[in-house]
């Protein structure tokens, strides 16, 4: 788990009655059901930025999954009315599992609404809310409204409930960590040969790497709000830095350079597919500048530039996850400013390309 997630785990109390309905297999069906619905919720990584991905089991008394449903892309239908639409009448003294509790913004009360207007009579949540204003509202409307609702790890400790828990986290790992650190979760891959360079002589990073290691990169693209290269992989690679493969949307790409010495010709100008960022030291290549914004790029200008300052901007625009392919030089910075979160290392080994996933 990563560090900034235990600030979430919340200490577990035994409040055990009478009354209380849990034994060893409820715990079980609990744990199953909320895996699943993080499980379904992570189908939406990347669409739903900057909301968390959600996702909502129905299971009926006799623990037959009745319908389910997870928010495909912000202005979409929440995951609790898609579930109950799908469930109807089975709903009706059902159970819902959240992967996370409803977050209704701006007053829109829909997906606790559509639980209770569907005759829901138990929720279970993997997790509370991570942001402070939302965090409990959804809990206590339900409540108010006669539902029982259980939060893994606030009654029960249970191993099998906490991995359930964990699971919830981690689906919306990016989203948590932003609201703790208030920097997006950042993400570092690179393409390695074994004499430990992170680029092909040529200066093309593709040529160690294969197809395989190709489409799980755009996987990764897919899942993240933007992308940061530096200058040096723009001069060098002139990539589209595109999601092409990875069935995801597309992600805003940002270059990070300090002399603004880049070609007027490159991939990242073309605007017709997705939006381009360039951020530098103010006051530098003022015409190259101009150059850029005709083009319909935006400039963003730094007193200073590093990594840090230059994520806490992004943070204030409400991104939630960064994907970083610089080189050598920048991914230094990076790592150094304490920005970089989560390391893919694809190692280039013996004519294998093995992928290490390093936290």
């Amino acid at each position: 788990m990563l560090p900034s997630l235990r600030a979430l785990s919340a200490p577990f109390s035994c409040r055990a009655s009478v009354n209380d309905n849990f034994n060893s297999h409820s715990h079980s069906q609990d744990a199953a059901f909320i895996r699943r619905a993080a499980q379904i919720a992570d189908k939406s990584a990347g669409f739903t930025s900057p909301h968390p991905n959600f996702g909502c089991v129905i299971a009926t008394s006799a623990g037959k999954v009745a319908g389910e449903g997870y928010l495909y892309a912000q202005g979409t239908k929440p995951a609790e009315v898609l579930a109950t639409e799908a469930a109807g009448a089975s709903c009706h003294g059902a159970t819902a599992y959240l992967n996370m509790e409803p977050g209704d913004c701006h007053g829109d009360h829909t997906a606790v609404s559509a639980l209770v207007q569907a005759g829901i009579r138990r929720v279970v949540v993997g997790i509370r809310h991570p942001l402070q204003h939302l965090r409990g509202t959804a809990v206590r409307a339900l409540r108010s409204q006669g539902l029982q609702v259980d939060v893994l790890g606030e009654d029960i400790k249970s191993k099998v409930l906490e991995e359930a828990r964990k699971s919830c986290l981690l689906v919306n790992a990016p989203l948590i960590h932003r609201a703790i650190c208030r920097v997006p979760f950042s993400v570092l891959k690179y393409a390695m040969t074994l004499d430990g360079k992170i680029a092909a002589s040529s200066g093309h990073a593709a040529w160690i790497s294969c197809e395989k290691s190709r489409d799980r990169v755009f996987e990764l693209r897919g899942r993240s709000d933007a992308i940061i290269v530096g200058g040096n992989t723009v001069r060098r690679d002139n990539p589209k830095l595109t999601a092409r493969h990875g069935g995801g949307h597309m992600p805003i790409r940002i270059v990070m350079t300090q002399t603004l010495n880049l070609p007027e010709e490159a991939s990242l100008w073309d605007m017709s597919e997705v939006s381009t960022i360039v951020v530098t030291q103010r006051g530098a290549r003022k015409s190259f500048q101009k150059f850029l914004v005709s083009k319909g790029v935006e400039v963003v200008e730094f007193d200073i530039l590093n990594p840090r300052d230059i994520m806490e901007y992004f943070h204030d625009r409400g991104y939630l996850s960064i994907l970083w392919e610089c080189g050598g030089i920048l991914a230094a910075s990076a790592i150094s400013s304490g920005v970089i979160h989560k390391v893919y290392s694809f190692l280039w080994l013996f004519g294998f390309l093995c992928r290490l996933p390093l936290y």
